[in-house]
Order: structure tokens, then sequence, then C-alpha cells
């Protein structure tokens, strides 16, 4: 069995993330001034952390993020996935959040609940998400093993983490929302990667969740509005 090191990160601020809008797959702006701090941050975080893989999803503020830990880590290069896209929320991707309450609301409650299939007009529900994440990091842990990779950097968003961490961590989506995330935090696991390529076989170790100590010396860090979605 060979150990395998896996640092989940959520992007960093957006000019939405700032103005309090439901920032979805349809939108794919840039990072804020804000943000680039806090990516930079980021990197400086995890330079120790011999990173040999870095994986993004296929939106500009992940692809953005994760170019700020490349450059602690030489030789590499940002691989995308837009399976790790953030989740769609249909028809109010882009509302205010206010705007959205009361489709989104309902939605949220009833994934609470256990009804993972439901989602926003046009949306994603919980459930296609999880099985695009889940395609992904396969992909992700089958390249692990061929190349010999021992740490992986993959940035994201926040409402897939929650779902990716649910899905690999406690194998049970009724836990999302203990998994808790600001801009440009991050989940670490570790896995012990043997012969099986079944994820549901992998034991996936929290080691530390929410890490934010590399946020706590900037004046412009504070948990933004989407730490609830």
């Amino acid at each position: 069995m060979v150990q395998v090191n896996l640092f989940f990160a959520r992007h960093g601020q957006t000019d939405a993330n700032a103005q309090q809008l439901l920032q979805g797959s349809g939108l794919n702006g840039p990072l804020s001034a804000v943000g680039r701090q806090q990516a930079a941050a980021l990197g400086r975080g995890l330079r120790d952390e011999n990173i040999d893989m870095i994986v993004a999803s296929g939106m500009q503020r992940a692809i953005e993020t994760a170019g700020h830990v490349l450059g602690h880590h030489q030789g590499l290069t940002v691989l995308t996935d837009p399976r790790l896209n953030e989740i769609s929320w249909g028809i109010m991707d882009g509302a205010s959040f206010k705007a959205a309450d009361p489709l989104l609301k309902p939605v949220v409650r009833r994934w609470d609940s256990g009804d993972f299939d439901a989602k926003i007009e046009g949306g994603e529900s919980v459930n296609d998400c999880r099985r695009r994440l889940l395609a992904a990091v396969a992909d992700i842990m089958k390249e692990v093993k061929e190349k010999g990779h021992r740490n992986v950097f993959v940035c994201m968003h926040g409402r897939v983490l929650r779902v990716l961490m649910a899905a690999l961590v406690d194998k049970d989506m009724r836990n999302m929302n203990r998994f808790t995330h600001t801009n440009c935090c991050y989940h670490h696991l570790r896995v012990d990667v043997g012969d099986t390529d079944d994820l549901g076989k992998m034991v996936f170790e929290a080691v530390r969740i929410d890490v934010r100590d590399h946020l706590k010396l900037l004046e412009v860090n504070r948990p933004d509005t989407a730490d609830s979605i």
C-alpha cells in the first residue's frame, strides 16, 4: 500500500462572491484582488507539501487559484477537468442570494431531508454532481497509481466540495453540511492506494478539514456568504 495525500481547495474570492451572488457553473469570472491575495496565501501555505500533481476544475477562478500553488512547485502543469466544476444553480445562477432564496432554500431543505435529486429548474442536483465528481476523482486516482504521485492538489468550488467530501470521507450525503469552507481553505485527506480502483472500497481519512491557517494574516480574510451554500 502507498499513502497519498490529497489537498482539496476552494478557489479564491471573485467579484460575484463579494457581491453576494449565487455563483454556480454559469458564472466564469476571474479572481478579485482579494481573491488573488487569498490564492497567493494558499500557495505559500502549501509550498512545503511537495505537491506533484495539480488539478483544477475547468473554471477560470479555480484555474487561476491553482496557478498560485503551481508557482511553488517546479516542473508541473495545471491539469483541468470540467467534471470538477461548481454545481449549476440553473435559472438562479448569478442571482443575488436574496433573490434566489425562495427557490434555493426549499431545495437545500430537501437535500437536508435526504432528497438528493432535488434541483432548481435548469440546474443540477446533489446526485448529478456526485456522479461526475466521483468519476473525476477515480481518474485522478488512476493517474496517481500509474505515475506514482504522492501529494495531489485539487482546486474546485464550495458546494461541490461539500458533495465530494461527504461522498469520499463519510460516504453519506446527509453529512454535506459538516464540511464548512471559505475562499481558499482546503481539506487534507489521506488514502492508502492499493490494488483496487473502486473508490467505494478506498478509505479516505480526513486529516484536517477547512484549513484556514494560511489566511490568518490577511486583513481581507472573512467568511463570505457562500460558506453556507
